[in-house]
């Protein structure tokens, strides 16, 4: 996960197209709300991503191996059987790299009557390689990746390389898995590879014909038990808030007016930044999108 932020770790703003409340309650409180998977507005969205990782498991394990063919069907039925979350939880934060885009405002940005939060890079730079024992501060950013075929390439790095770690252990130390039925290697081993792995490619990967929105994630994942003190929920959906110090220079870099904001707009959102102590400096502008 750490190669995979690195990798997304932004060098210009993101994005966070959001309605009146949510802009005040991100601004008054500095704590953006990450939703759960579950809940989010396409239900189908990581069906897609399972979906693909289950086609390359059939592929990946066709190699006439024990241990790796039996490593591939262990890890397809604990996809079949517990799906996404079990025994974990997931929560997302939706950026976009576009700066002013029409879809964007139509979808998320209340129609254009919303607003977009310009966050600056510098909150996202990994500097950390260890968790924090509180679940919701744990934040990794990806960059969603779009396609069948950029999604499968992911997913058969990490289940062949699993694979054959799998089988090249069992094999050179036979001893583990007679002092342990088989089966039990095999799971653990595919409980590890749904764990450290698969789990983040289904969350940062969707179908093609969403490419345009050009989305890094914010995900906040850990077991489920972890969340229950953070967990709160708003209009039937669960979210954890997770602590940002938007209050510091350069933090936020502009703050967008949507295209069908009513008049005032602009100056409503500076009464709010002065209010909260923000600096007077951050660029609240109209956005020239045509809806």
């Amino acid at each position: 996960m750490l190669v995979e932020q690195n990798e997304s770790t932004p060098v210009s703003p993101l994005y966070h197209f959001t309605r009146e409340e949510g802009l005040r309650g991100i601004l008054t409180g500095q704590r953006p709300w990450f939703f759960s998977h579950l809940q989010q507005s396409d239900k189908r969205e990581f069906e897609y991503a399972l979906g693909v990782a289950r086609q390359v498991l059939r592929e990946v394990g066709q190699t006439g191996d024990f241990l790796m063919d039996n490593f591939c069907a262990c890890v397809g039925d604990m996809i079949e059987t517990s799906g996404l979350a079990s025994p974990f939880e997931f929560y997302l934060l939706s950026l976009s790299s576009h700066r002013d885009h029409p879809p964007q405002w139509q979808q998320y940005g209340d129609g254009g009557r919303g607003y977009a939060i310009g966050f600056a890079p510098s909150l996202f730079q990994p500097d950390r390689d260890e968790l924090y024992d509180e679940a919701n501060k744990n934040l990794h950013m990806g960059r969603v990746i779009y396609g069948d075929a950029a999604t499968a390439a992911r997913h058969r790095l990490a289940v062949a390389s699993a694979a054959e770690i799998t089988s090249r252990i069992g094999n050179a130390q036979p001893e583990l898995v007679r002092q342990a039925p088989c089966s039990h290697y095999l799971a653990t081993m595919a409980r590890e590879l749904l764990a450290s792995q698969l789990i983040w490619n289904c969350l940062t990967a969707k179908e093609q014909s969403f490419a345009d929105e050009r989305e890094t994630r914010g995900v906040i994942l850990n077991v489920r038990a972890k969340f229950d003190p953070y967990r709160q929920t708003f209009n039937g959906r669960n979210y954890v808030e997770h602590e940002m110090p938007l209050k510091d220079s350069g933090a936020i870099a502009e703050i967008l007016i949507g295209p069908h904001a009513p008049t005032g707009a602009e100056d409503r959102v500076r009464s709010l930044l002065n209010a909260e102590g923000y600096s007077s400096t951050i660029p609240v502008v109209r956005s020239a999108a045509l809806l």
